[in-house]
This record gives structure tokens, sequence and C-alpha cells, in this order.
């Protein structure tokens, strides 16, 4: 389509154009013919004296031809068409272009002021579109030279013009669709066919199959996203993996302390066990142990759908981290552990946190710290003030440490650097992610690394204000 207008447009354009060009040079010739006629009258004296010496409309012609460098004959046939000199032309004369001078004279005649042709037999009467020059004496005018306008309809000489360049048209025209329709072939195999596969690769995704890959070859945008789309597809890959680990390990988990309360309570059904207030403290502690992982895992539920309640205050942090190690003490020393507490300095530390959230991270710390840490061993506790933005909390512990590849999922739920452990000496396993969203939500980071006392280091790093967006 483009082409076609293109196309179109040129063609109407050189029509007009030609058809402009052509009025104008008619203009020009007759200002040109004008002036020869205003230096003849000037020579002469006026019109009336020019008219007198003889000179006519077709020596005029004849000059005017000649300033214009036609050939004599040419000028002789324009100007003088007498009957020898039709002899001389007995064969049908060649067309002749509407703007040359022959069709010129037929075309032009000289008014005095009083409106009567002086030279030339005078124009049609019924002729509406003229063209007027004046002839001047002196500066003083004293009469026009009046012409026709070209007619709208061309010569043969015109037309065979115009029929050259609507074909030159044409065939550009048809040389640039040939070549569109190859760029449109090479765009489509060079990018609406990835498009395709994409399309194709992303409905597949989007219907569960997350091994759909696409072969990248390419560098540009759309290679790209092709290369997005693979990592989404190993992203979700990856996050159902997950989600199927969840359900699985929340199934164990729940299980197994129902599995435990139901025998016992079997047991005391069937009379194998007497019913006494130390069974029912058993019962009573398989309970509060399911209620402490159903509560777990309905915070953690909580933090992925939003950002877990918190309710900041002003508080100390030195005197915060000073009660809780004071809380975990006597479990230290009963468990062979040495707990020690180190302050960049003793001046008060106000921060502005939520107190409550914050005793469960460290005391998640510490619990986990002191539930794996080797007799006789050590656990320690700092606060350090970075800069007058963060404050740092460390919890590290002696042996044994954790593999690297354990530090990058310690903080998963529901995960266990050592598989074996129960849940006797593990826990549930979702101390350490709720740590991750508890350091969350007061705009904090938490990571684990080696210590260099053996075991593991945790590493809290939060903003004296966790209330501040970031």
């Amino acid at each position: 389509m483009a082409v076609l207008a293109m196309g179109a447009l040129s063609a109407w354009n050189l029509r007009n154009g030609f058809s402009d060009y052509l009025a104008t040079r008619d203009t020009e010739r007759l200002e040109q013919f004008a002036q020869l006629v205003s230096e003849n009258v000037q020579r002469a004296g006026g019109i009336a004296p020019l008219e007198a010496t003889g000179v006519g409309l077709q020596e005029l012609f004849q000059e005017f031809g000649r300033g214009q460098g036609l050939p004599p004959i040419r000028v002789l046939r324009d100007a003088l068409p007498s009957p020898e000199d039709r002899g001389l032309f007995s064969r049908t004369p060649p067309p002749r272009p509407i703007d040359s001078i022959d069709a010129f004279k037929d075309r032009v005649a000289i008014y005095g002021l009083d409106g009567r042709p002086r030279f030339g037999r005078g124009l049609p009467k019924n002729v509406q579109e003229t063209v007027e020059r004046p002839v001047h004496l002196d500066h003083e005018l004293v009469g026009v030279v009046r012409m026709m306008k070209l007619k709208s309809v061309p010569s043969e000489v015109e037309v065979r013009f115009l029929k050259t360049q609507y074909q030159s048209i044409v065939a550009v025209a048809c040389v640039l669709l040939l070549l569109a329709l190859i760029g449109a072939f090479w765009i489509s195999a060079h990018w609406v066919r990835p498009l395709i596969a994409v399309q194709t690769a992303t409905e597949k995704i989007a219907q569960g199959d997350f091994d759909t890959r696409l072969d990248v070859t390419r560098s540009d945008e759309i290679g790209d996203a092709m290369r997005n789309i693979n990592q989404m597809a190993e992203g979700l890959k990856q996050l159902e993996g997950a989600r199927r680990q969840w359900i699985a390990d929340m199934s164990h988990e729940l299980r197994t302390p129902l599995t435990v309360l139901r025998g016992e309570i079997d047991a005391l059904i069937d009379g194998i066990f007497p019913l006494t207030p130390k069974a029912m403290l058993s019962l009573r502690e398989e309970v509060l142990q399911l209620n402490a992982l159903v509560d777990d895992l309905h915070l953690l539920a909580m933090s992925d759908l939003k950002a877990l309640p918190c309710y900041f205050e002003d508080v100390d942090a030195a005197l915060l981290l000073e009660g809780i190690v004071q809380k975990f003490s006597l479990r230290a020393a009963q468990l062979g552990l040495k707990l020690t507490l180190s302050l960049e300095d003793k001046t008060p530390v106000i921060v502005r946190w939520d107190a409550r959230r914050l005793e469960q991270l460290v005391g998640n710390l510490l619990d986990n710290s002191l539930r794996y840490t080797d007799s006789p061993g050590e656990v320690q506790v700092r606060l350090d003030m970075c800069n007058e933005n963060k404050v740092v909390i460390q919890v590290q512990d002696s042996a044994p440490g954790v593999s690297e590849s354990d530090l990058l999922r310690i903080f998963e739920p529901l995960y266990r650097a050592d598989v074996a452990r129960g849940r006797s000496t593990g826990g549930s396993g979702l101390g350490l992610a709720i740590c991750e969203q508890i350091a969350k939500a007061h705009q904090g980071v938490i990571r684990a690394e080696a210590s260099v006392l053996g075991g593991v280091l945790f590493q809290l790093e939060l903003p004296y204000l966790g209330d501040s967006v970031i």
C-alpha cells in the first residue's frame, strides 16, 4: 500500500507540476515578448509610429524567435506563413509542443489603451482566462500584450513525455514492491518466527509444562526476552518443586506429633498406661508442641501474604539484648555452654523497633545455637553501631559448623542441615525462616556464614528506624 500510494502521489505530483511548469514558462515568455515590444515602441516613438514603419506581429515574433535561439527556418515558418512558404511544408508538420513559439504566437495579440488590437487579429471574445503584460514608452503605459492561457489538455509531445514518466514510476514501484516483499520475508524469518516460538513456549508454561525451554541464539531484545522466559520457566519449576516439598514437609511435621499423641491416647484407652497426672502432662506437651508448629506455619503464611504486623516503639537495643541473653543463660549453663554478650559501649542505643518481634528473632537464633552447639562450647552475642543509620547484631557459636551449600538454604522453611535430626533436637524447622521475615518487616537483612569459632555466624543488620519506608 505504501509503494502504491507513493507511485500514485508521484504521478499526480508530476502531472500537476508539469502543468505548473508549462504555465510558468509561458508567462516568462510573455514577459520577455512584452519587453521586446516595449523596446521596439521606444525606438519608434510610440505604437502608432511603430505601425507606420510597417512592422507587424509577424516581424516581432521573428525577432523574438531569433532572440530565443530558434533556427531561421523555424522562425520563417512560425512568422511568415506565406503561400510560397506553405509549398515548402505541404506535408503534415510534426506535432508541436503546446509551449512552443509556434503555439505561443497563436495565443498572443497587442492591444492599445482603447482596447482595440493594434498588432495581430486579436483574441476571441469568449476567452476568459488571459494573462497581460504592459507595454511602456518612457515609463508610461501605452498598451498591453495579452495572451490566452494554455489549455489543460496536453499535446501529443507532452502526452508522450508524461507516459514515459508514468512508465518509469510503475517500474520503480514494482522494484520497490519486490524489495518490500523480500524485506517482509526476512522480517518474518528474523522477528515474527521467534515471537511465535515465544508465544508457544509461554502457552506451555501457562499450562504447567515448566520443562519448556527456548533455543536462544540471538543477542537483541527478542533474545533477551527468550532468555528471561527460560529463567522464568526454571524459577517456576523450582517454585513448584518447593511447593510440593513444602506440602510434604508440613504433612510430615504435623503427622509426627499427631502420631505420638494418638499413640499415647490409645495406650491410655487400652489400659497400657495408667491415667495419671504425668500421662496428662505428656499429652499436654504434645498438644503444645503441635500448637507451636501451627502458630509458626500461620506466621509464615501471613508474612507471605503481607509484611508481619509490627508495633514499633522506641526501645534500648542494648537493654533488650541483655534481657534476652539473661533468659537463655540458665539453659546454656545446663547444656555446658558459655553464653556471653558483648556491647560496643555501655551507653543506651535508642532504636525504633518492635521489641516483641526482635525478642522472638534473637531468641530463635539463640535457641538454634544452643540446640546444635556441642558441649563444651561457646555462644557469643554482639551489638555494634556501624554508623548513624544501621545497627548490627551478631550471634555466633562454636562447632559443629554447617557446609557452604547448607548456609545458602538455612533460612528456607522446614529446612534442616542435618536431615537425620528428629524433632526432639531439630525443632520445627521454621525458626530461622521466621527470623528472616521479622528482619524484612524491620527493613533489615539477615545472613548466615561460617564463624571463626567453628560454628555458624548469624549477622542481623537493622536500621535505627525499623518502620522507615525504603
